[in-house]
């Protein structure tokens, strides 16, 4: 970030950041037993995760006519499926399952802020990663 407390050149960084940069920041908090002390980690995708936040926070949602939005009450948990796509621009990401037909019938998926869900399971394909976690998590090379 820039060394200003301006709340605006704060945006500003944060909005003209390099991808790379705005890929770290695409962070949830971690609820995967085997990482015990790690608060959050980076979304990546095949991470499962389970939406906390909105309407597909709400189990009565996945049809489209119920939820928070509609009037009804909230749910006591929420989806739980696995990354499909991660938009770093934006800040979002898109989960297997939740899509909205569009006007010629296809699927697309809704995209959902990283704000909005809880990683439950990290994906456990890219050895680096895990390792790095590991570290974090307070085994070294044990």
């Amino acid at each position: 970030m820039v060394s200003s407390k301006s709340p605006s050149k704060q945006r500003k960084s944060a909005a003209n950041a390099p991808l790379h940069t705005q890929r770290k920041r695409l962070r949830a908090r971690c609820l995967d037993p085997n990482y015990a002390s790690v608060r959050n980690v980076t979304i990546r995708v095949g991470d499962e995760i389970e939406i906390h936040r909105g309407d597909f926070g709400h189990p009565n949602s996945q049809k489209g006519e119920k939820g928070k939005r509609h009037g009804e009450a909230r749910g006591k948990s929420g989806l739980r499926a696995t990354v499909a796509s991660v938009d770093t621009g934006s800040g979002h990401v898109f989960i297997e399952g939740v899509t909205k037909a569009k006007a010629d019938g296809k699927e697309e998926g809704i995209p959902i802020h990283a704000s909005n869900v809880v990683v439950v399971k990290v994906d456990d394909s890219d050895p680096i990663r895990l390792k790095k976690l590991q570290s974090r998590n307070g085994g070294g090379d044990e």
